[in-house]
């Protein structure tokens, strides 16, 4: 009896530790999340319009370019990021003083974003360091921020965020190999492809999806850097979907806003299912 009272006084107590998380998710994630749905299948008086909202975003030229950019970012920027990343975990990882080049790659993620957007800028502006550089050597200078060179500009300032953290995962996944792995491979003339492919690559399979999702997350937070360096209508090579729902919102118009956003979680959701699905056939296979 003394048992059953003291688990009760200890499942209220936790329970009264969780009350105000579960309402702030109430309040500030499930609620808005529901609003958004019933915006996304009404009109502006509130008329149910069933998939209307979704077709009119989708034949939206605006929208169109922004779902191109977006795609096309993430398709470029995630596997170079996770390229570079393992590069750097696999060089930093015999080095004698790793932690510390480790922590050093980190500081771009503790640094604000108005500061990464003016170090930036002060690159790559019309009359930046780079621009200044090919003026003293006679050639002709490059609108870096205003022409199709935006893309490359968002590339840099991913991977200098970036790169850090995914390496610091992979380093992480390294440490749990056991070493005596590549040494039985050597002692069998593995070479650096097979040993990659049967002992380094088959252990770092969950840190590989993790980055990989870390990544894809990240590039849809990139628009901080975007929109303090471009404002609210930057160059067409970078405008994302989160400028279009941004433009949305300052319009008022919170019907395409929240047909926009459904139609992202969708695309995010079944991504994360694609993911973790491959994720399990790819380990039952290698395993």
């Amino acid at each position: 009896m003394r048992t059953r009272k003291m688990l009760y006084r200890s499942s209220i107590s936790i329970f009264a530790l969780l009350v105000p998380s579960l309402v702030g998710i109430f309040a500030f994630y499930f609620i808005p999340a529901v609003i958004s749905i019933i915006y996304a299948f009404t009109d502006l008086n509130d008329n149910f319009i069933w998939f209307r909202n979704f077709t009119d975003i989708m034949s939206s030229m605006a929208f169109g370019l922004a779902v191109e950019n977006s795609f096309r970012f993430i398709a470029v920027s995630v596997p170079l990021n996770m390229i570079i990343a393992f590069w750097l975990a696999s060089f930093l990882q015999n080095l004698r003083y790793k932690k510390v080049y480790a922590v050093f790659f980190m500081l771009p993620l503790i640094v604000p974003s108005s500061s990464v957007v003016f170090f930036w800028n002060a690159i790559f502006a019309d009359n930046g360091a780079i621009n200044a550089f090919l003026f003293s050597r006679g050639m002709d200078t490059v609108s870096w921020l205003h022409t199709n060179w935006s893309f490359l500009v968002i590339m840099l300032v991913f991977l200098f965020k970036n790169i850090g953290f995914n390496m610091v995962l992979f380093m992480a996944g390294m440490q749990f190999i056991p070493r005596n792995y590549y040494d039985i491979a050597k002692i069998e003339g593995a070479g650096p492809i097979s040993t990659f492919r049967h002992v380094t690559f088959v252990y770092l399979l969950p840190t590989t999806f993790l980055v990989f999702m870390m990544s894809i997350i990240n590039s849809f937070r990139i628009f901080r850097e975007i929109y303090l360096l471009y404002g609210q209508y930057p160059q067409q090579s970078v405008y994302m979907l989160q400028h279009y729902m941004n433009n949305q919102f300052l319009n008022a118009n919170m019907q395409r806003l929240s047909s926009t956003a459904v139609m992202l979680s969708m695309v995010i959701f079944v991504l994360v299912i694609g993911v973790f699905t491959t994720q399990r056939r790819v380990s039952d296979t290698f395993s």
